[in-house]
């Protein structure tokens, strides 16, 4: 089963939402691994927490940094710099991986650790995955979404964890 973390795009002014964009949680974790504490973008991000704040979020001043990995964040006009720059790092990231489809239970095993798993574990392995093509394409159109959107007070993006 694969678990995502939703970025809604919103038009806050007129309560529609503009975009869904989902990405696997298998990559999440792959990107947050390579990065080191200090530079985690994730944990850097100006954001709102919607529990504890009312709408409308577009003109609040953030008072916390970082998206909450199994909650709910909102991510304002103040925070789409730090985002582009969190999402420019990942592509990044990415970039530098030099396979298509990333497993990452099998991705530190030699071929012979591999041949040696029963053919239930090297199924279960597989399930596990993303493609490294289809998440760049997200990454590079939340990109343009957050451009687009620089300086309006009216878009927000609500950020789902799992």
């Amino acid at each position: 089963m694969v678990v995502y973390h939703d970025f809604l795009f919103v038009d806050e002014k007129n309560d529609v939402l503009i975009k869904e964009i989902n990405l696997e949680d298998v990559f999440i974790d792959f990107v947050r691994e390579d990065m080191d504490c200090n530079n985690d973008l994730f944990n850097l991000v100006p954001t709102i927490n919607p529990h504890y704040v009312k709408k409308p979020y577009g003109n609040i001043k953030p008072k916390l940094k970082g998206l909450d990995y199994t909650g709910i964040s909102v991510i304002n006009y103040y925070g789409f710099d730090n985002l582009i720059h969190m999402f420019s790092e990942w592509i990044n990231i990415l970039g530098q991986l030099n396979v298509e489809y990333y497993h990452p239970d099998l991705v530190d095993l030699t071929e012979d650790e591999i041949a040696g798993l029963s053919d239930y574990d090297l199924k279960e392995s597989r399930k596990i995955f993303f493609v490294k093509s289809e998440v760049m394409k997200k990454m590079n159109l939340c990109i343009i979404y957050l451009e687009n959107s620089l300086n309006s007070s009216d878009i927000v993006v609500y950020y789902k964890g799992i």
